[in-house]
C-alpha cells in the first residue's frame, strides 16, 4: 500500500481490472517485511510502501515522463528492476512471509502534457492567473467542457472536481472509490482515473480526479502540482502568470535558491521565525490554495513554547470531512525569514495542543507570504528560487472579521481543510489532494 507520506488522505482503490488478474506467470518478489522501497528513474518515491495483502490490486503511479526509464523494486530479501515505458502497466507479485500475495501494479498511464496542435512544440508555457480569497486560481477545461475556474495548488498531489464542475460539462466515469481520511472523519469517494485535461496550449489524456460532491467553495476544482511534477514552474506575482519550463530560465540567476525536499508527498522549504529573543526554524509545505500567512502545527509549536511566547491577537477554529474541529491562535509573529529575506509583523495561525495531528513539518505556508515572492519550482531537482514581487513590503492585515483568512482547499479534507493537521498522506492508486484546514474567521 502506497503511503505517499504527509497530511491529509488515504485512498483505497476498490475496482480492479480483470486484466491485470489474467496474466499468467507474474514475476515475484518476496519479502518478510511489509515495506518496500521503489527507486524511479533514479528517484526514489515520496513516502513509503507498505504492503497489504488485503487489497486485490495495489497500484504504484510512476513520476510522469514522456521517456523510457527502470523502476526498482527492493524488499527486504529481494529486488527487481522493470524497463518500462510511458502509456503502459506492469503487474507483479510480492509474496510475503513466504503466504501472503499481494497483487502489486506499476502504471505509467499518468504522464506529462502534450501541445495543442495549434501550440508551438517547443518553448515555456505561460498561464494567467488571478488571486481570488487568498488562492491562485487558473482556468481550463476537463472532458471537453466550458472553461472552468480551477484552483492550481502546489499543496496538492492530485486533482479534483466539485458539482459545479459537472454542471458546466466535465462528465467523468467512475472507476473506482476512495476512503478519503481527512481532520475529523472519512468521507468515501468516487475517483476516474483517465481524463482530458486541459489548461492554455497544453492537455493531459490520462489524468485522475476525485470527485467532491460538497461544493466547499466558489470553483469547479482544483490542480495538483503534480501534473507539472517534471517540469520548471515559475510564479510571476508581478504580471499575474504561471510560466512552465522545460529548463531552468536564465533569469533563475537574479533569484536565491534553496533547497526544496519532499515532506511526504509535498514539497517543503524551510523558514526561519523569530519573536525577538527566539528562533525557530522548520520545514513548511509550499500551498497556493492557503490564504493566509501560514500555519503552524501543534508539535512543532509546542515543541518551540510559542503561544506562551509570541503576541495573541485571536482565535481561529478549522473544520474538515468530520465533525471534529481544529482550533488555533491567531499569533503575531516579529520576523519571518524566507531565502534570506526577512518579512516582519506577520500574523500566523498557530494550532493549539489536542490529541493527534503530530504532522512532523512545520505546517503550511501561504499565500500571504507566497505573494509576496516570485518563485520559480525546480520540481526535477527539487530546488526553489525566491526573490521578492512588488507586494513584498505591504504590511500585512489583521483580519479580525470577515470571510477566512486561509482558504477553503478539497480533498482529504473537505470544507476548511488544512494540510499540516494530517500525520500521513496515504494514496493507492492515485496520488492523494491537498487537505489542508483553512482556519475560519478568526475572534478577536
Amino acid at each position: 500500500m502506497n503511503m505517499r507520506n504527509l497530511l491529509s488522505a488515504l485512498l483505497t482503490i476498490t475496482f480492479i481490472g480483470t486484466s491485470a488478474l489474467a496474466q499468467p506467470e507474474l514475476p515475484v518478489l518476496k519479502a518478510n517485511s511489509r515495506s518496500v522501497h521503489f527507486i524511479d528513474g533514479g528517484k526514489p518515491m515520496r513516502g513509503e510502501w507498505l504492503l497489504d495483502p488485503t487489497i486485490a490490486l495495489d497500484v504504484y503511479d510512476a513520476f510522469r515522463t514522456d521517456q523510457p526509464k527502470t523502476i526498482t523494486v527492493t524488499t527486504d530479501i529481494e529486488s527487481k528492476s522493470f524497463e518500462v515505458e510511458p502509456g503502459n502497466v506492469y503487474d507483479f507479485v510480492i509474496l510475503l512471509n513466504g503466504k501472503d500475495v499481494c497483487k502489486t501494479r506499476i502504471s505509467t498511464m499518468v504522464q506529462g502534457y502534450t501541445r495543442a496542435a495549434a501550440a508551438s512544440a517547443t518553448g515555456p508555457v505561460t498561464i494567467p492567473i488571478t488571486i481570488q480569497k487568498g488562492k491562485l486560481h487558473l482556468r481550463g477545461r476537463v472532458n471537453g467542457s466550458q472553461p472552468l475556474d480551477l484552483i492550481f495548488d502546489t499543496g496538492a498531489d492530485t486533482c479534483a472536481l466539485y458539482p459545479s464542475a459537472k454542471s458546466k460539462g466535465a462528465e467523468m466515469t467512475f472507476d473506482g472509490t476512495v476512503n478519503n481520511a481527512g481532520t475529523g472523519g472519512i468521507t468515501v469517494r468516487q475517483i476516474s482515473r483517465s481524463n482530458r485535461l486541459e489548461i492554455a496550449d497544453v492537455q493531459w489524456s490520462q489524468e485522475p480526479f476525485i470527485f467532491i460532491e460538497r461544493q466547499a467553495e466558489p470553483a469547479d476544482g482544483i490542480i495538483g502540482y503534480t501534473v507539472f511534477e517534471n517540469r520548471i514552474v515559475e510564479f510571476d506575482y508581478d504580471r499575474m502568470v504561471m510560466v512552465v519550463h522545460d529548463s531552468l530560465p536564465a533569469h533563475a540567476a537574479e533569484y536565491t535558491r534553496i533547497a526544496m525536499p519532499y515532506a511526504g508527498s509535498l514539497t517543503a522549504v524551510d523558514v526561519v521565525m523569530s519573536s525577538g529573543e527566539s528562533n525557530w526554524r522548520g520545514p513548511f509545505i509550499l500551498d497556493t490554495a492557503g490564504g493566509g500567512s501560514m500555519l503552524v502545527n501543534q508539535a512543532f509549536a509546542t515543541a518551540n513554547n510559542m503561544h506562551s511566547t509570541l503576541r495573541k491577537v485571536g482565535t481561529s477554529v478549522s473544520r474538515g470531512v468530520g465533525s471534529g474541529p481544529i482550533h488555533s491562535n491567531q499569533l503575531m509573529l516579529p520576523k519571518l525569514e524566507l531565502a534570506g529575506h526577512t518579512l516582519t509583523d506577520v500574523p500566523i495561525h498557530v494550532e493549539v495542543p489536542s490529541d493527534g495531528n503530530k504532522a512532523p513539518p512545520g505546517g503550511v505556508l501561504c499565500m500571504e507570504v507566497l505573494s509576496r515572492f516570485n518563485t520559480i519550482l525546480d520540481y526535477p531537482s527539487n530546488q526553489a528560487y525566491f526573490k521578492p514581487s512588488a507586494r513584498f513590503a505591504e504590511p500585512f492585515k489583521l483580519r479580525r472579521s470577515g470571510p477566512p483568512p486561509a482558504a477553503i482547499a478539497a480533498i482529504a479534507g473537505g470544507v476548511t481543510v488544512l494540510v499540516a493537521w494530517m500525520l500521513l498522506r496515504r494514496a493507492k492508486a492515485a496520488r492523494a489532494l491537498n487537505a489542508a484546514d483553512r482556519p475560519a474567521a478568526p475572534i478577536a
